[in-house]
């Protein structure tokens, strides 16, 4: 799930709020658990230290009597009225539940004589309380205080860039008239750094749009004037035919006049669909590989190729059949080029289409090159290093699946999985 950069900051907020929070509750804890079984236990035994001394110059000596701390005391003269759940406990130190309260009682036996020295930590809490726990309360809001407007200004500072990103993240840009963003009110305060980086935006994508549609621009002229000297080539190259008869070099003219018009009519394809969506219909795969083996069996037998169709599966897809007779064309072209001879076939299953050769195949590093614009694999035929470069083009643009594999001296397999 994606999280947003104010998400991450109230998150920072909230963490560091729960660590402070923690740190104080355990560091009150600890400081309580100090002060009862250290400072009050010190004090207590020192106390009882103290007792002891001066009752050894005077047996009848007065036990502490003050606001927070009784004395009791057991001898031989003297029987103070200890309760009950005190005569019972053991010498030492601890809480016990006396009179619907829990004080710190510390007992200790000096020759024959039992000490009971009872503490009353209650008055010493409300002071404690008063001059530690408000005091730390005081502080903890200021901490929090503090965070809290931390927190706001780097939301405020962070908001702009927010901003700019919902811009971008909900920009259409397959639609040239919608691909640059309305960031003018991001642009109100060009000296803050969300400022600068939406006018460096605004100016890349203004240099970008003009750039893609100079080149659209261009691939449409460049295709439609293309075709018309293709046109009049190929008719005196039938002229020519009629009057000399079929030879290999006009043979070899014409195919280099369909390898140009084919790739003409994908340039045009690509210029169409990057600026209105292609209208598609369903389509069996089979009768389209069918026929065009059909087309293609000429040029096959030219080059003395056996071309074929195997059947496993009828294929049914909803897709455009001019980009996908641009793709198989492009592909078996490829195939028949470059096996130099043997066999192509074509192969129709359940969800894919692939044409697979037997020529001298590819190594990793060639394959890795053969996808790129203006490659050429190792072969004596002409071409113009498009054609898989268009295929993966096209498949990419209509969400199909370009899978190739090849092995030097095994062929190369092409397969094109449309679900």
């Amino acid at each position: 799930m994606r999280k947003s950069v104010q998400h991450r900051l109230t998150r920072v907020y909230l963490i560091q709020i729960l660590f402070i929070s923690l740190a104080t509750v355990f560091g009150v804890w600890a400081t309580a658990q100090i002060i009862e079984r250290v400072l009050v236990k010190e004090a207590l035994i020192k106390e009882a230290e103290h007792y002891w001394s001066l009752y050894d110059r005077q047996t009848d000596f007065p036990r502490p009597n003050t606001r927070h701390l009784l004395g009791l005391l057991v001898d031989d003269n003297t029987r103070d009225p200890v309760p009950e759940v005190l005569r019972q406990r053991r010498d030492g130190y601890g809480r016990v539940h006396l009179d619907g309260a829990n004080p710190i009682v510390y007992i200790e036996h000096h020759d024959g004589a039992r000490l009971y020295l009872i503490f009353d930590e209650q008055r010493v809490s409300v002071l404690a309380f008063l001059f530690g726990i408000l005091p730390l309360t005081a502080v903890l809001l200021v901490i929090y205080l503090s965070s809290f407007i931390g927190w706001r200004k780097a939301r405020a500072l962070v908001s702009p860039l927010v901003q700019l990103a919902e811009a971008l993240r909900h920009t259409d840009v397959s639609d040239p008239a919608s691909a640059r963003p309305d960031l003018d009110a991001l642009k109100q305060d060009p000296e803050s750094e969300a400022g600068i980086l939406a006018s460096a935006l605004d100016a890349y994508s203004e240099r970008l749009l003009r750039f893609v549609n100079r080149e659209r621009q261009f691939t449409r002229d460049a295709s439609h004037e293309l075709r018309t000297p293709l046109a009049v080539f190929r008719a005196n190259l039938e002229l020519l035919a009629s009057q000399i008869g079929d030879r290999p070099v006009i043979s070899r003219m014409s195919d280099t006049v369909d390898d140009m018009e084919a790739l003409v009519e994908t340039l045009l394809l690509l210029a169409r669909t990057e600026q209105r969506e292609i209208l598609t219909e369903e389509l069996v795969v089979n009768d389209v590989a069918v026929n065009l083996m059909e087309r293609l069996m000429p040029l096959a037998d030219r080059k003395q190729i056996r071309l074929q169709v195997r059947q496993s599966a009828l294929l049914n897809i909803d897709a455009s059949e001019t980009v996908l007779n641009i793709v198989l064309t492009n592909l078996v072209r490829n195939a028949i080029n470059y096996s130099g001879s043997g066999q192509v076939t074509i192969i129709v299953d359940a969800d894919s289409i692939h044409v697979e050769d037997t020529g001298a195949g590819m190594d990793q590093e060639e394959l890795a090159r053969m996808l790129k614009p203006f490659e050429r694999g190792n072969s004596n035929e002409s071409g113009h290093g498009l054609g898989l470069a268009i295929v993966q083009r096209l498949c990419e643009r209509f969400h199909w699946a370009l899978e190739v594999a090849s092995q030097p001296g095994k062929g190369t397999a092409v397969r094109v999985r449309f679900h």
